[in-house]
């Protein structure tokens, strides 16, 4: 006769258990699709892990001639900005951050925007690189003004 009241309370542990720790975070947009973003349209067109292309800068970046650091790997992400605003778009490459469980919301170690204003019906491209936790997840681009990014999975490494 214990058993039954027993179970009822284990399955209410889990119910709340899944309603607590299964909560979705703030939304975000997946890679590839088109996020409204104040002034226009901002989508991610490549999530590039570096050890696979070995890109460079084209400018000297100081951060970038030390290796990443244990456990970690750095990827190229670039962004494509379309003004939509008939006052155009300004784009700040400084304000984006990489949220997401395990990173510690890292800023850019070397980013570059081929434009920092556009007029309406103009696109420009944000290039930006990051180094990330070989074991973080659900990673976002994220700007100050609130919009998130999805990076998907691609650019993981694993790690051991």
């Amino acid at each position: 006769m214990m058993i039954i009241p027993l179970s009822i309370l284990c399955l209410l542990g889990i119910c709340l258990g899944l309603l607590v720790f299964a909560s979705p975070g703030k939304p975000s947009t997946q890679l590839g699709a088109s996020a409204e973003v104040p002034g226009g349209l901002a989508s991610i067109s490549g999530v590039i892990p570096l050890e696979k292309d070995n890109w460079r800068p084209p400018a000297s970046a100081d951060a970038m001639d030390v290796a990443p650091m244990e456990g970690a790997h750095r990827v190229r992400i670039v962004v494509q900005f379309t003004a939509l605003d008939p006052d155009g778009m300004s784009i700040d490459s400084s304000g984006f951050v990489v949220d997401g469980l395990g990173t510690g919301e890292p800023r850019p170690l070397w980013a570059e925007t081929t434009e920092e204003k556009i007029d309406q019906g103009e696109f420009a491209v944000a290039t930006l690189v990051f180094e990330l936790p070989d074991r973080a997840v659900e990673l976002v681009l994220e700007n100050d003004s609130g919009y998130r990014l999805s990076l998907g999975t691609t650019h993981h490494t694993g790690g051991p």
